[in-house]
C-alpha cells in the first residue's frame, strides 16, 4: 500500500505490506503442506522406488515450494518511507521488515537528479509501477509499487510540485 501525507515543509511516501496482509500469507502458506502430508506421509508408502512415488514426490515438493514463497513474502516484504523535508533540504530514506532493522540514508535534496514512474512487466497479468527517486551519484530508491499507473503519476507530479523541479518519463 501507498500512503502519501503532505505538510507545508515535508512530504512523505510510506509503502507498507498491512500486519494482516503478513499474517494472511503466513496462513495460506499452511495449505500447500496438505499435499505432501495426504500424498507421502499419511499413505504409509512401502516402495520409494516406483513412478506413482516419484510422481507424488515432485507435486509434494511443488507444495514446499509454494509455502515456501508465503512464508518468504510473509517475512521478508519491505516496509519503505521517503520522506522530503524542505525545511533541512533532506531526503530521508527508510526501509524495514519483520527481519529486517530500519536502515536509514540521508541526502540533500538538491542531488535528486530525476524523479519517476517505472513500468515493470510480468509474465503473468498486468504490469505493476513503482515512484523512484534517483540521486546524482546514481543511486535509486524505489518507494512502493502499483497497479495503476495514474496512481504513481500523480505522486511523481506531487513531489516533483512539491519540491519545484520536472520530471522525466518512464521508465
Amino acid at each position: 500500500m501507498l500512503k502519501v501525507t503532505e505538510g507545508k515543509e515535508i512530504l512523505e511516501i510510506h509503502s507498507y505490506i498491512p500486519t494482516g496482509q503478513r499474517v494472511l500469507f503466513l496462513v495460506l502458506a499452511l495449505f500447500p503442506l496438505l499435499a505432501p502430508y495426504e500424498l507421502i506421509i499419511r499413505p504409509n508408502w512401502q516402495s520409494f522406488l516406483s513412478v506413482p512415488f516419484l510422481f507424488v514426490t515432485v507435486i509434494s515438493v511443488g507444495a514446499l515450494a509454494v509455502s515456501l514463497f508465503l512464508v518468504w513474502a510473509a517475512i521478508a516484504g519491505l516496509n519503505s518511507k521517503l520522506r522530503f523535508d524542505r525545511a533541512s533540504g533532506t531526503l530521508k530514506y527508510s526501509i524495514s521488515g519483520p527481519i529486517v532493522r530500519w536502515r536509514t540514508q540521508l541526502h540533500p535534496i538538491e542531488s535528486i537528479s530525476d524523479l519517476r514512474v517505472e513500468h515493470q512487466d510480468w509474465s503473468d497479468g498486468a504490469p505493476s509501477y513503482s515512484f523512484l527517486t534517483q540521486m546524482a551519484d546514481g543511486s535509486i530508491f524505489k518507494s512502493g509499487s502499483s497497479w495503476s499507473k495514474e496512481e504513481i503519476e500523480n505522486i511523481v507530479h506531487r513531489v516533483s510540485t512539491f519540491l519545484g523541479m520536472s520530471t522525466s518519463h518512464e521508465n
